[in-house]
C-alpha cells in the first residue's frame, strides 16, 4: 500500500521527538501532522492512518483535554471506531479505563484500553531508569544500532499496567532487570489496533517500536 500519514497529538510532552522517529522510516511514513486541537483533528481525521498520543504531565493533559472538548471526542470516538491509536507513557495513561494513584476526583481520559493503569509506579523525575527490554514484538526486524535486540527502556515518572481486564488484551512488554519488586511488571500491551507503553522509545536511538506501531497502522488501512 501507499505510505502512511500519521498524526501527533501535540498536548505538551515529547511529540517533536516522535515526529523525528516517525521520519526516519521514510519507506513506510510519507508524512506527520501535528494535532493541537479540534479543529487540526477535524482538518486532519480522515487523511491520517494512526494516531500517536505522547507523553507529558497527564493531569496537564486531562486540563487541556477538558479545554477541547472536541478533541477530547474526537480521540474517543477514534479509539471506539478500532483506529491505530498509541499511548506513551502519559499517553498510556490517558487511554487506560482505569487509573490508580490519580488526583483527586479523577482527571478527564480517553479511554478504550481495557487496562487499570497506576501513575508515577517509580516514584519522581529523580528515579527515572532505563533498562534493556526484550520485546518478541520487534525482534524480527533485527539488532538496533548498537547490535542489540533488546530495546532501551526509558522510564520517566513512568505508569505501570497493574492489570489487563480480558484477554483481547495482548501483553507486549514486562519490565526486566529491576530489584525493586516491579521485576515482571506489564509495560506494554495491545489491544486491537490500540498500543499502550510505559516508556519512552522515542527518547533512544532504537526506531523499531515506531516501527510496529506504522506496521499495525499498515494492517489496519489495508
Amino acid at each position: 500500500m501507499a505510505k502512511l500519514t500519521i498524526g501527533v497529538v501535540a498536548l505538551q510532552g515529547a511529540f517533536s521527538e516522535h515526529i523525528f522517529m516517525l521520519q526516519r522510516l521514510p519507506d513506510l511514513v510519507q508524512g506527520t501532522v501535528e494535532i493541537r486541537s479540534s479543529e487540526d483533528f477535524d482538518r486532519v481525521k480522515d487523511s491520517i492512518h494512526g494516531i500517536v498520543l505522547p507523553g507529558g504531565e497527564s493531569t496537564t493533559m486531562a486540563i487541556i483535554l477538558e479545554r477541547e472538548a472536541g478533541l477530547r471526542n474526537g480521540l474517543k470516538q477514534w479509539v471506539q471506531d478500532g483506529k491505530p491509536i498509541w499511548g506513551t507513557c502519559a499517553g498510556l495513561i490517558m487511554l487506560a479505563d482505569t487509573i490508580t494513584s490519580t488526583k483527586k476526583g479523577g482527571q478527564t481520559q480517553i479511554g478504550g484500553l481495557r487496562v487499570t493503569v497506576q501513575r508515577n509506579a517509580f516514584g519522581r523525575q529523580s528515579d527515572s531508569f532505563e533498562v534493556p527490554l526484550s520485546i518478541p514484538a520487534i525482534e524480527s526486524y533485527g539488532a538496533n544500532l548498537e547490535g542489540s535486540l533488546a530495546l532501551p527502556g526509558v522510564f520517566i515518572r513512568a505508569p505501570v499496567i497493574e492489570s489487563v481486564h480480558d484477554e483481547g488484551v495482548v501483553v507486549v512488554a514486562r519490565l526486566q532487570g529491576r530489584e525493586d519488586g516491579k521485576e515482571g511488571e506489564i509495560v506494554a500491551v495491545k489491544q486491537g489496533n490500540v498500543l499502550g507503553s510505559s516508556f519512552h522509545p522515542e527518547l533512544t536511538s532504537d526506531v523499531r517500536f515506531h516501527r510496529y506501531f506504522v506496521d499495525i497502522c499498515r494492517d489496519a488501512n489495508k
